[in-house]
Formats: structure tokens, C-alpha cells, sequence
């Protein structure tokens, strides 16, 4: 077997060379697709003003998988058809939130228990660490604070804006998107509750 191929417990992979053609086509038609269906013109001079767009990002961000944010992070490769099925599922998760928390400000007696939640997360590189803080921003009613090595530091506007984190449900559905043997693990949890006037 050549040495370009990888190999791991699951069997045996793609070589490297094919696996960046098909990451490099995947951009290509994701990027493409979203300058036509944003742009609304499908004239010659805006599709190849999408095109050379594609092309200059592809080129800027050629060596971004090189980069280390912190020392033991590894690169791996986010698998294509996962990040659909996440999209939609944190699309749903962000109207239940939005719905959650439009009663709450509604509601006469505002029932707001605002707290402050650390915990850690086992997830296999920065980028899926970067994801989980800017999913759980992207819900309404969390903001992610700070992340240190795996930590997480979250403002919750209510006990229920936290609990698929407590529970696991996001981190784990974000450790699936690389499909590593991480599974998202949830541990060290602690609730600091703001003091009651």
C-alpha cells in the first residue's frame, strides 16, 4: 500500500490527494451555489464575477487546514452530508429557542433565572470547538463567554436555555460531524445562579 494512504481502525481511507479534490469540489459547489442563490443574477458578468469569487477564496484559504490554534490540535475533515443534517437540526433548535424565549419576554412575570455555565466537552479539534460556542451564540437564550482548551463558559437566560448542553445533545451532535471517536461528552459542569435581589 502506498504511504500517501491513511490508514485507521475503521479501514482504510481515501489518499490524501483525492480527499483534498473532493473537499476543494464540495467548496467550489457550496460557495457557487450560495453566490448564485444570493444574487439573484444569472447574466454572464455575475456569474463570472461568482466564479473568480470562488476562486479567490479557495486561493486565501488554501493553507487555513495547516493551522494550529493550540498545541495537540488536529485536523479533520467535517463530513459533508453531516453538516446538512446538523444545519437543520440547530435551524429547529434556534425557532424552539426563539419561540422559548419570545414567552418568556412576554410573559407578565418574566421568568428569567439567568446563570452562568462551565463545563467541558470532549471534541476532537478547535474547529468543532469554534462551531459548538457559535451554535450555542446562534440559540437564543445562550451566549458562549469564553472557551479554554475544551472549556466552555455560557450565559444561559433560563435553566431550559442549557439543558441540551448539560445533557450533551449538542456537543455530541458536533463531535458527529467529524465522526471521530470523541463523542461530545459533557463533564465538569458547574451552575453559577445570579443572586436574587
Amino acid at each position: 500500500m502506498p504511504e500517501s494512504w491513511n490508514t485507521q481502525e475503521q479501514g482504510v481511507r481515501l489518499p490524501e490527494r483525492v480527499r483534498s479534490l473532493r473537499s476543494v469540489v464540495i467548496q467550489v459547489l457550496v460557495l457557487l451555489g450560495l453566490w448564485l442563490l444570493f444574487s439573484g443574477h444569472y447574466d454572464f458578468f455575475h456569474i463570472s464575477l461568482g466564479i473568480f469569487s470562488v476562486v479567490l477564496i479557495l486561493v486565501l484559504n488554501r493553507n487555513l487546514n495547516r493551522v494550529r490554534l493550540y498545541p495537540g490540535d488536529v485536523h479533520r475533515d467535517l463530513r459533508p452530508f453531516r453538516v446538512f443534517t446538523y444545519a437543520f437540526w440547530l435551524l429547529k433548535e434556534i425557532v424552539l429557542a426563539a419561540l422559548q424565549v419570545a414567552r418568556i419576554v412576554l410573559s407578565p412575570k418574566m421568568p428569567v433565572d439567568p446563570s452562568l455555565l462551565e463545563f467541558y466537552s470532549e471534541l476532537p479539534n478547535a474547529g468543532s470547538q469554534t462551531i459548538l460556542a457559535n451554535s450555542i451564540t446562534l440559540t437564543p437564550g445562550t451566549l458562549t463567554v469564553d472557551i479554554s482548551e475544551g472549556t466552555f463558559l455560557v450565559h444561559a437566560l433560563t435553566d431550559a436555555s442549557s439543558r441540551s448542553l448539560v445533557e450533551g445533545i449538542m456537543p455530541a451532535r458536533v463531535a458527529a460531524l467529524y465522526g471521530g471517536e470523541e463523542n461530545g461528552e459533557v463533564s465538569h459542569v458547574n451552575v453559577t445562579k445570579s443572586a436574587e435581589a
